[in-house]
């Protein structure tokens, strides 16, 4: 891949698992996979899996990461996996952010053990109109941070009710908590880590004597998430989706106080896979009110005085320095930006103020040739106390070309892409892929 200046354009490394370098203008990828996922004996309900993924990059500065190398084991749908691996990719690769803000493909994939759904089960008693989903894993950011030796935690839990034939509602809410490892401040040192601790920050308690003062004063810890919501109905020739992700920061968020911060999202499939387009999605998110509701003040009446309103900066925090990024990418979505670099470390993000509007489209030129194309329009404010002034527009693109014929024992891709704006430098570029699969 190639870019016209010193950096590649936004949709050439965005939601790529932490896999391309952003800040080059040649990049020569090579990537390596294996997978396997069978049963334990013919006819068991015991499946079991085992995976790893490297990737070789060479232009001006040559890496070498593994990206996945995990096992897991699954019995009638409950699961447990190790190790680094994919959450499962929603929406077909047209969301800006996997649709949920704070858990994207935009970053590599930690080290973590999870417990877990594989698919959606039914409620014991109310099975013909009731089932869930959940989550619960630990894992290490073990990448270099502000606070070395992050832990994360992370738990979802979605129920899915089918009131109406054709008819589909999932509601849920996803949390993390950093938690844990030893901040380069002094002052900070080593996080509490003990039992009793790791109650208190699962569970979203404020800290105890043994914390940060300002965890005793809001919560334990760098908390945040998601509300998900999705609402789905099947017609004869295609189906519909809305969804809906509101975030959460520490405690902020989760009485809904900042209501008007979501990603709205409208998704459309068609049933015909042969079709020119066969998939369409709009996504508008917007990030700026962040809790404040009229102004910055508001007037206390015990003590007389205009006082200055607790806001949030979304996935940025006062002791977990790095904010929500792996090997300093974003982990939740990449429209967060920039990634703030200092001393060689991620100080979390630029800009967490922002609108965009989002549309991606895919299909068919032909039995052999598929297309992807995405176009996302973002206005980027700042965060609270450095606003950008004027605000930066931006506009990124990018038009994905596959070819699965049978000329070539192997697919070809290609990818046009361009930046215009304020925000990111104005660019073009343009991707190559050869690819295999057995």
């Amino acid at each position: 891949m190639g870019s016209s200046s010193a950096n590649l354009p936004f949709w050439l490394w965005a939601n790529q698992d932490g896999k391309i370098n952003p800040a080059v203008s040649f990049l020569n990828l090579t990537e390596l996979g294996v997978k396997i996922d069978a049963p334990v004996k013919e006819r068991n309900d015991f499946r079991y899996t085992v995976g790893a993924d490297i990737v070789v990059g060479m232009g001006k500065e040559s890496y070498f990461q593994t990206q996945q190398l995990f096992a897991g084991i699954d019995y009638k749908g409950w699961e447990i996996n190790a190790g680094m691996f994919y959450d499962s990719l929603r929406f077909e690769g047209l969301s800006t952010t996997n649709g949920n803000l704070a858990q994207s493909r935009n970053a590599r994939p930690y080290p973590k053990v999870r417990i877990s759904t594989s698919h959606f089960k039914p409620v014991p008693l109310l099975e013909k109109w009731l089932s869930f989903s959940f989550e619960y894993d630990e894992g290490i950011l073990s990448d270099e941070r502000y606070v070395s030796q992050t832990h994360l935690h992370h738990k979802s839990l979605h129920l899915k009710m089918e009131p109406i034939t054709d008819w589909s509602l999932q509601v849920g809410a996803e949390h993390f908590v950093m938690w844990g490892g030893t901040s380069t401040d002094n002052r900070v040192g080593a996080m509490p880590s003990n039992f009793n601790a790791y109650l208190r920050y699962i569970s979203g308690s404020s800290g105890g004597d043994d914390f940060p003062e300002t965890d005793q004063l809001n919560v334990a810890g760098n908390q945040y998430g998601t509300y998900q919501i999705l609402i789905s109905k099947e017609f004869t020739t295609y189906s519909a989706s809305l969804n809906i992700s509101h975030p959460f920061d520490d405690f902020s968020g989760v009485n809904w106080r900042n209501w008007p911060d979501n990603l709205i999202g409208l998704n459309i499939k068609l049933k015909d896979k042969d079709k020119f387009i066969t998939h369409l999605l709009y996504e508008f998110t917007n990030t700026r009110q962040q809790s404040i509701t009229d102004s910055l003040y508001m007037w206390n009446d015990e003590s007389q005085a205009w006082k200055r309103m607790e806001n949030d900066s979304y996935y940025n925090h006062g002791v977990y320095k790095s904010g929500v990024t792996f090997h300093q990418m974003a982990m939740g979505s990449p429209l967060f930006a920039p990634v703030t670099i200092s001393d060689g470390i991620s100080r979390g993000f630029g800009s967490t103020r922002f609108y965009s509007h989002h549309m991606g489209a895919s299909g068919n030129l032909s039995n052999e040739i598929a297309w992807k194309s995405l176009i996302t329009f973002i206005q980027h404010w700042g965060n609270y106390g450095n606003t950008y002034q004027p605000y930066k527009n931006q506009l990124s693109c990018i038009l994905h070309l596959n070819y699965y014929g049978k000329l070539v024992p192997f697919k070809i891709g290609l990818s046009l892409a361009a930046d215009n704006g304020t925000f990111y430098e104005n660019k073009v570029g343009a991707q190559l892929r050869i690819s295999k699969s057995w």
